[in-house]
């Protein structure tokens, strides 16, 4: 009697153990799969790294130009940036602020790294950087060596000069804009004359 009921129990225990046996096989597949789906994904390193001297910066920068006088000595100012990641990418700029003396000016990008909206007359980043360079007696210039930045261990940098030259060839702005600068720097001190923020944007390239 045992016997026959262990025969006849025989064939649902075998139907149970290839059930069993296929659902811990599609189990392992799943996971084999997924496994090896995460391990072959490769994340292309990304790393940008900003330098003034020997100084690690962040790409906010405030330039600033202590004192401002006809004839004075060349200033410039230079912040390295080097790609050090797998993907190649492009190095850019904008200005979101400038005060020259008194005079202050925000740039519509300005407006928006601060979550305000743009007024009449405020200017793009481009057209501030043209008055800064061609409307003053002294010179105010900022560049890129190169917008690309190759992969692996591409350097390139970003500077900043301002000049002003003894004779500008245009005396009366030289007088008018001399004696604001030394009325300003007698009045405030201990602030800058020249305080521009500037923010140097990189952005990946697709390789």
């Amino acid at each position: 009697m045992n016997r026959k009921k262990r025969d006849i129990l025989k064939p649902t225990r075998i139907l149970f153990l290839i059930v069993l046996l296929a659902a811990n096989t599609f189990a392992w597949f799943i996971y084999a799969t997924k496994v090896d789906n995460h391990i072959s994904v490769h994340v292309k390193a990304w790393n940008v790294v900003f330098e003034a001297g020997e100084n690690q910066v962040t790409n906010n920068i405030n330039l600033t130009v202590d004192d401002l006088y006809p004839g004075m000595e060349d200033y410039s100012y230079e912040i390295k940036a080097y790609n050090r990641g797998e993907v190649s990418a492009t190095l850019s700029y904008k200005i979101l602020s400038a005060r020259i003396l008194n005079e202050e000016y925000i740039t519509v990008d300005g407006r928006a790294e601060l979550n305000q909206q743009a007024q009449a007359g405020d200017l793009t980043s481009q057209q501030l950087e043209n008055k800064l360079l061609n409307d003053y007696p002294f010179s105010i210039a900022m560049a890129i060596s190169n917008t690309y930045m190759q992969l692996g261990n591409g350097e390139e940098s970003f500077t900043f000069d301002v000049t002003w030259p003894y004779e500008s060839q245009n005396d009366e702005l030289d007088t008018t804009w001399g004696i604001n600068a030394a009325e300003y720097k007698e009045d405030h001190p201990q602030s800058s004359s020249i305080s521009i923020q500037v923010k140097l944007i990189i952005t990946q390239n697709a390789n």
